[in-house]
């Protein structure tokens, strides 16, 4: 009943919303406060659908098979990080979306994409799952378009790679079909468990690419900084913290449970080169090269969504481990990540609402005037980082115990250098954005207001908690791992128990804390400190004014930039996909010269066709 209603609750938000678009138009708080609503109303549904976990539930006939949906713990696990995100980022969105007519359908295709997104998960067969996908793209899609003519553009770079991917798993799944003989997944388990390794290995390809185009892994990257730094700030955090993840979902699903683990590793040489080392491989260049260039970027929202390329990469690591720990650490990550980059990214919005840019090179000084948002980035950016005791630590902590455990030590080393990048481009976020000198044109900034505050409250509690006690969230991860055949981790509220590694970090938090006061205490029994200017100062025996930027926050870290450059500028990838797209550009003008808007030109088409097809059928006995 529960699971059911959680699938019509976002359709008939869809339909709702198309029909409120004239009152939104004089009254946009109607539209958002209606959003708000179903999104909290299906946040309760999805978690009062717990107890049909289990339970599959048949829908209409399509081409002769029935569409079923139901939960599983992981669908459940990914069906509550929706619910979850969705409600924040709606609640946001009521402050910080200001023109509602500049996004007319902003509410309505978010609708539609948590029904594909919410109808993938739920998926219990390959043909719903296939719809659900084609849904949950094009509704990615049409959110993008949302906006500014720089949305529309960088739009369509996805759609290009969605189309692709869309026809990909469409030939898995015919391909499938025509194997197994059933969309069912418990039939094409079955199969594969013996299937022919050519029929395997088609199988396995035809339907994973698409997750990887989908989870943007390296080299299928391409699409994702573009399109996520264009559209709207408050759905550039949900689109990085959830949506991408869904490619991640399909991965987890196929690879551990339609397939099975034992099928997989049938791919390959040896027990050391096979399809999972493949994926080790891809997921370490996926979380090294776009943190890197993550750190040449002047744009804070660009800047964390290569980040958002890069920390799929760590989830990937610990996925294709297939051990406890690294499952573990993956699965979590997927959480984690969702949490602090949500957090940031709420929190460059609410400096972009108050200052209009996320310039990185026009920012400085905005601790004195807007302290939630500085504390919500310092959060989310020590999360990230994989510092305790956030919860970005506790995932990582366990991806790099695993490679090393598994004897993956330059895939650790690779994810250490990994770690290294992203300290040094969240160091830059920060910095150039609250830290140094205040420009002028800001001295009447002032914080945002409480509905946009109350996310990045409510997300720095979540970081810290789940930092603090990894508990609350592992004690379902092992209940996932049962469910992928993975031995479950032994987990304890401060973390894991001693023959999983010992980590508490209720007393690694203790030592911080302790380090902390010890800190505070020097700081206030030391001598009184005076607050002046930042005009109140001087350097080489010369008084600083306001013409004098004083602060080094243009071109961060330049000195490095052309050792890099090749890096992410003249990278291979990046120009095959620059000259892919220089040449579907061509073809696009050239056929577009076809249709001529005259409806004689068409005519002559119609008639030439007719003729042709004539022809054809007349060759044909």
């Amino acid at each position: 009943m529960y699971t059911q209603a959680l699938l019509a609750l976002p359709l008939v938000g869809f339909v709702v919303t198309i029909v409120l678009q004239g009152t939104a138009r004089r009254s946009p708080a109607i539209l958002k406060t209606w959003a708000l609503l179903a999104f909290v109303a299906m946040a309760a549904v999805a978690t009062l659908a717990f107890p049909e976990i289990g339970d599959t539930y048949t829908g209409p006939m399509v081409f002769g098979s029935s569409l079923s949906i139901g939960l599983t713990d992981l669908s459940w696990w990914f069906v509550m990080m929706i619910a979850g995100i969705t409600v924040l980022t709606s609640f946001f969105t009521l402050g910080a979306l200001r023109d509602t007519g500049t996004y007319p359908m902003y509410y309505g295709w978010l609708f539609l994409k948590v029904f594909g997104m919410l109808g993938l998960v739920m998926s219990r067969d390959l043909l719903t799952f296939f719809i659900m996908w084609e849904i949950m793209s094009w509704a990615t899609y049409f959110v993008m378009q949302q906006g500014k003519e720089e949305g529309r553009e960088a739009a369509l770079g996805y759609l290009v790679y969605a189309i692709v991917a869309g026809m990909v798993l469409l030939g898995g799944v015919l391909f499938i079909h025509q194997s197994a003989g059933s969309f069912e997944f418990a039939v094409i388990t079955a199969y594969m468990a013996k299937a022919e390794f050519g029929i395997l290995l088609a199988s396995v390809l035809l339907v994973l690419v698409p997750f990887l185009i989908e989870a943007a892994v390296y080299p299928a990257h391409g699409w994702l900084p573009s399109a996520y730094a264009s559209s709207e700030t408050s759905m550039t955090a949900y689109l990085s913290s959830i949506s991408t993840r869904m490619g991640l979902f399909g991965l987890i699903l196929f690879v551990f449970s339609v397939f099975g683990l034992k099928a997989i590793d049938r791919i390959g040489i040896s027990a050391h080169l096979n399809l999972r080392t493949i994926l080790l491989v891809l997921a370490a260049l996926t979380a090294v090269l776009p943190t890197y260039t993550a750190l040449f970027q002047h744009d804070a929202k660009r800047l964390l969504t290569w980040h958002s390329i890069g920390q799929g990469g760590y989830m990937l690591l610990g996925l294709a481990t297939a051990s406890t720990l690294g499952t573990a650490g993956g699965l979590m990550h997927i959480f984690n990540y969702m949490t602090y980059v949500a957090l940031i990214i709420f929190s460059i919005a609410a400096v972009e609402y108050r200052t209009g840019t996320t310039n990185l090179n026009k920012l400085g000084g905005l601790i004195v005037k807007q302290p939630v948002a500085f504390l919500g980035m310092l959060f989310g950016i020590i999360g990230l980082a994989g510092i305790p005791p956030m919860n970005g630590f506790v995932s990582k902590w366990f991806i790099y115990r695993s490679l090393i455990l598994g004897g993956y030590p330059f895939i650790a080393l690779a994810a250490f250098i990994a770690t290294v990048g992203t300290i040094m481009s969240v160091y830059k976020l920060i910095h150039n954005t609250f830290l140094g000198q205040l420009p002028e044109r800001y001295n009447d900034v002032k914080e945002v207001g409480l509905l946009m505050q109350l996310p990045i409250w409510i997300l720095m509690g979540v970081v810290f908690t789940t930092g603090v006690f990894p508990g609350l969230i592992l004690q379902w991860i092992a209940k996932i791992q049962v469910g992928m055949g993975i031995v479950p981790i032994a987990w304890t509220l401060g973390g894991v128990a001693r023959e999983a590694g010992d980590l508490n970090m209720m007393v690694v938090t203790a030592v911080f804390m302790a380090t902390f006061a010890v800190g505070a205490i020097i700081f206030f029994i030391g001598g009184k400190r005076r607050i002046v200017s930042q005009y109140d100062n001087y350097a080489a025996g010369h008084f600083l004014n306001k013409d004098v930027p004083y602060n080094f926050n243009y071109n961060f870290y330049s000195a490095f930039d052309h050792i890099f450059e090749k890096l992410y500028h003249d990278a291979p990838v990046q120009t095959a996909i620059r000259n892919l797209g220089r040449f579907v550009r061509m073809v696009a003008d050239y056929v577009r010269r076809f249709f001529t808007g005259q409806i004689n030109t068409y005519a002559a088409y119609y008639v030439a066709a007719v003729i042709i097809a004539l022809a054809i059928l007349k060759e044909i006995p």
